[in-house]
């Protein structure tokens, strides 16, 4: 009896990350997506990588690279396999998720619209790149040096926490009418 239970479990489980997805309906990074599940306590880490994993291998989730970032969807085949088998989540775990995705997916378009990043670059220098996208098309991206990794830390900081402001200060920078002499 133990081993139908932890089956369900695990299809109900299975079942979540799927119906999950599609209420989503966008790619989502890796690091996004568990720390959603994990913040919103839908599962647990280790079992949602084992999960997530298993899906992946039994092509219900596609996976791509997409800005150098690991992200999933749900396919057709997926998409399917929920139809079927939706009705095993409790009805008050779907309406926690229907009702929390649109302030999810927000705050996914977010961060996938504004990114910064950095890489050391030689020995006592870093490469600090920041954009920001409007539909996959860049609005500006930037990639300026930073002399200690405190520095490039503060730049992705300032970035990642005043995009509108800073974009605004560059742009009105560079329309600016300047004169030589």
């Amino acid at each position: 009896m133990q081993a139908g239970i932890e089956s369900m479990e695990i299809v109900e489980n299975k079942v979540l990350i799927l119906y999950f997805m599609n209420k989503l309906n966008m790619p989502v990074s890796d690091i996004q997506f568990i720390k959603i599940m994990l913040e919103n306590r839908f599962m647990n880490y280790f079992y949602l990588r084992q999960y997530l994993s298993e899906l992946i291998e039994e092509n219900l989730i596609t996976t791509q690279r997409q800005d150098n970032q690991q992200v999933y969807e749900i396919n057709d085949k997926g998409l399917e396999v929920l139809s079927m088998f939706e009705s095993i989540l409790p009805a008050g775990l779907r309406k926690r998720i229907d009702q929390s995705i649109t302030p999810i997916r927000r705050s996914i378009r977010m961060e996938t619209l504004i990114t910064a990043d950095y890489l050391p670059e030689g020995e006592d220098g870093y490469s600090v790149c920041c954009k920001i996208k409007e539909d996959d098309f860049p609005l500006i991206e930037l990639k300026i040096a930073a002399g200690s990794k405190e520095d490039a830390r503060n730049m992705c900081k300032n970035w990642t926490g005043f995009p509108q402001d800073i974009y605004l200060e560059v742009l009105e920078t560079m329309l600016k009418d300047r004169k030589k002499g």
